[in-house]
């Protein structure tokens, strides 16, 4: 560290503080550290990545034969498995009303999500969540009875208080599983 503090014309104080986390360097004090190694210090500008949003979701569903409406899985869990790798954005990304989507549970299924989403991560609930009401019927997956049963076991409170009985992996994958965004 002496040595680059001579080579870089910093103090050797400021690169121990920089190194133990005790100093934020400057720009121009990381321009001289790194042209003291041979390095040159380039910035761009690029676009954000737009934050993904619960209310994006409200086509995330379909009728099937006998009339139930039935989740695009694969929209929902591509959400949530996103929301695994940046949680920084969770807030965001739920804190704005969906419209009403035409179906009552995917309305009550939304809200459910953003609520765990909320208690996950350790943020207050969106105000909006509180103005969508449960189910009216419970609304289970297709099974055998056993398989229903096991699937109100393995639901988060937060849908089940709205009377939707999914089962957490359906919706959220351990991080570990999931590939890199």
């Amino acid at each position: 560290m002496r040595a680059l503090a001579r080579r870089a014309d910093v103090s050797f104080t400021t690169i121990n503080r920089i190194e133990h986390d005790q100093l934020d360097p400057t720009f121009s004090t990381v321009e001289k550290l790194l042209s003291a190694i041979g390095q040159e210090l380039a910035l761009s500008r690029r676009k954000a990545e737009p934050v993904p949003s619960l209310a994006d979701l409200t086509d995330a569903w379909s009728t099937d034969d006998t009339g139930q409406d039935q989740p695009d899985w694969t929209r929902l869990r591509a959400f949530t498995d996103y929301l695994a790798h940046h949680h920084d954005v969770s807030q965001a990304a739920v804190i704005s009303a969906p419209d009403p989507s035409g179906s009552t549970f995917l309305d009550a299924l939304l809200a459910g999500l953003a609520e765990k989403i909320a208690d996950d991560c350790g943020f207050t609930r969106p105000a909006w969540t509180k103005r969508v009401p449960a189910l009216a019927r419970p609304w289970t997956s297709f099974g055998t009875p056993r398989m229903q049963a096991a699937d109100r076991a393995a639901t988060p409170p937060q849908l089940a208080h709205r009377n939707i009985f999914i089962p957490s992996a359906s919706l959220w994958r351990r991080a570990s599983d999931i590939e890199p965004a």
